[in-house]
């Protein structure tokens, strides 16, 4: 009787672990877009950000100092195959996951302000040509 308590509890505590598959999932990014037009005129101003759709839970486009910008996953890096597990605010340049209570600090690679995230988000390459921009992976 001991010995089936103990393996039923081994395996439920393995089946109850997710992190094996508990990754953002990669998925192909090429987006292109003028920062002229109106719906990226929030860019123009240092510290600011936008949400746009790509990715896997969508895009976030912070504007840094000068022609610096930096771009990342709405997803969030802790538990990202939550529904729940996206970026669904930014605040002084501070993003936000309501799901989980963490937050990152886009000016620095995203990097973790509040647990229980432990990983910072997913960054993207951009370039910059004029008014063009190019985001890919």
């Amino acid at each position: 009787m001991k010995s089936a308590f103990y393996i039923l509890s081994t395996l439920l505590f393995f089946s109850t672990c997710n992190t094996k598959d508990d990754y953002i999932q990669e998925v192909y990014v090429n987006i292109n877009i003028d920062l002229n037009l109106p719906e990226y005129s929030y860019l123009q101003v240092s510290g600011n950000s936008i949400f746009i759709e790509g990715g896997v839970e969508g895009i976030i486009i912070y504007h840094g100092v000068g022609n610096d910008y930096k771009v990342y996953d709405r997803n969030c890096s802790y538990e990202p195959s939550l529904s729940c597990s996206q970026i669904d605010s930014v605040d002084a340049g501070i993003a936000y996951c309501g799901c989980c209570s963490s937050a990152f600090l886009l000016s620095n690679e995203a990097s973790v302000l509040n647990s229980p995230a432990l990983l910072p988000l997913k960054k993207y390459y951009w370039t910059l040509s004029g008014s063009q921009m190019h985001i890919s992976n």
